[in-house]
């Protein structure tokens, strides 16, 4: 019988946590939202892949967005958020909304449009959702957003989609 040479630690270590959740490979989204009353220049976003489809009839996903970055509380305010998919071709903005760029400041590249709900979207990206916030469930440090989608742009012909694995994106990742 082969030996099972898998690393373990007691249950409930966040570290033993955070390396498994490191080899979950996700799509990389731009998450977006607008100050209530404003316009571009309430706009606010960050990247994310803990994003999730919940049902397709009444079309509604769900997002996980940390409470201690400035775009949760947007979001929280306003209730609207955009779900920009981001192709292969999309890391220099993904890594741009990772941080280190001001707030004010990530807006100033990619073609962005306004939907219906005012939340930016992302013309290049291979499929944008706009959304409004139905519910909010607290979830540690975090809360879960669960959204009714209002409109969905796809980009024709598609493309290949952005990763994130293993803590990099893998555009960005040195071939082995």
């Amino acid at each position: 019988m082969p030996q099972d040479s898998r690393a373990s630690t007691p249950t409930g270590s966040p570290e033993l946590f955070r390396q498994g959740m490191r080899r979950l490979a996700g799509a990389c989204t731009i998450i977006t939202s607008v100050a209530p009353g404003q316009g571009r220049e309430g706009w606010a976003g960050m990247t994310a892949t803990a994003v999730a489809s919940v049902t397709a009839d009444p079309a509604q996903l769900l997002v996980c967005i940390n409470r201690s970055t400035w775009a949760h509380s947007v979001i929280s305010q306003s209730r609207v958020l955009g779900v920009n998919v981001l192709g292969a071709e999309g890391l220099q903005l993904a890594q741009r909304f990772a941080g280190g760029v001001p707030p004010e400041e990530k807006f100033t590249q990619g073609e962005w449009l306004t939907a219906t709900s005012g939340a930016p979207l992302l013309a290049s990206a291979l499929a944008s959702f706009d959304c409004l916030v139905c519910e909010s469930i607290e979830a540690s440090t975090h809360d879960i957003f669960i959204c009714d989608v209002l409109g969905v742009l796809l980009r024709e012909p598609g493309g290949d989609p952005l990763i994130y694995f293993d803590g990099a994106f893998l555009a960005d990742r040195p071939a082995n």
